[in-house]
């Protein structure tokens, strides 16, 4: 989920009708179906992660299932409206990591995808690798699955809340990192278009997109408070969380601290910071 630029009933019976087309080609062409008015890719993998994020978050967070869909689909929509960006992307990547970017969302017991050292973007990038080397070594295409399109998913989905760190990595993390945005847009974006906000939002609501964030990310401040004391997220532990304190593992204070230290240490070595005639801002 992002805040670069943020954030997820399920069945899919009823809410779209999909229309596979064409085979793959020797040329690499895949093969294409529809949701909610947007054509998209529909090979064996995508297929498979559709339906892992239909079955898997049904019991407890079906938002999430919405918010997945969303993502892809706005994305795709989106790509769909530019010719040439359609035809030099990796769909599949695209659609893979925009699909499994919040896998460090869950909140089953004892989740194979969670970890209480790091934060859910670090952990839902990891693991969208694991799942996509897990499907393979059961369904073949390792090869296909190189480390070159593993990271491309994992940076996508690891850069999804760091404002502007997506213009510098490959196009297809970057449009990862961006359908994500599209959660949480200053109005609608002209990429898309009204009519597929319109059919996107009629098939995957986002009636309780901002309510299941809140518990969300609320409930990472309280199962793996360390993980979080240096991000957004810390917000959510201050505001919302009992005894939730940070205040000694902020980058500042251990900034503050260190420079107590070397006071202390170096007490006659004296520190002369010679300011340029542009006042030291480099953008002047």
């Amino acid at each position: 989920m992002k805040f670069s630029s943020i954030v997820s009933s399920l069945a899919l019976a009823g809410a779209v009708a999909a229309h596979p087309s064409s085979l793959c080609d020797k040329r690499g062409k895949h093969p294409t179906t529809t949701i909610a008015g947007v054509e998209v890719i529909d090979t064996p993998i995508v297929r498979d992660v559709r339906k892992f994020i239909e079955e898997y978050y049904k019991d407890y967070q079906p938002y999430l299932t919405n918010h997945l869909y969303r993502t892809w689909l706005f994305g795709a929509a989106a790509i769909n409206n530019n010719a040439t960006l359609k035809a030099s992307l990796d769909l599949e990547v695209h659609a893979v990591g925009s699909m499994l970017h919040d896998l460090g969302w869950d909140i089953k017991p004892h989740s194979p995808y969670v970890t209480a050292e790091y934060s859910f973007e670090v952990d839902s990038g990891r693991f969208a690798m694991d799942w996509i080397k897990n499907w393979t070594a059961t369904h073949g295409g390792a090869k296909d699955w190189d480390e070159v399109r593993l990271q491309k998913v994992n940076l996508g989905i690891l850069l999804q809340t760091f404002v502007g760190s997506n213009e510098f990595v490959f196009p297809e993390s970057y449009w990862i990192t961006k359908s994500v945005g599209f959660e949480f847009p200053v109005g609608e974006s002209p990429l898309i278009g009204s009519e597929n906000y319109d059919n996107i939002w009629k098939a995957y609501s986002n009636s309780t997109m901002f309510r299941g964030t809140n518990f969300t990310f609320t409930n990472m401040a309280v199962y793996k408070p360390a993980a979080t004391y240096t991000t957004f997220l810390s917000e959510f532990g201050l505001h919302y969380v009992p005894g939730y304190n940070n205040t000694a593992n902020t980058l500042f204070s251990l900034i503050q601290g260190g420079l107590q230290a070397e006071i202390a240490e170096f007490p006659n070595v004296s520190f002369v910071q010679k300011i340029p005639p542009n006042g030291a801002n480099p953008l002047e």
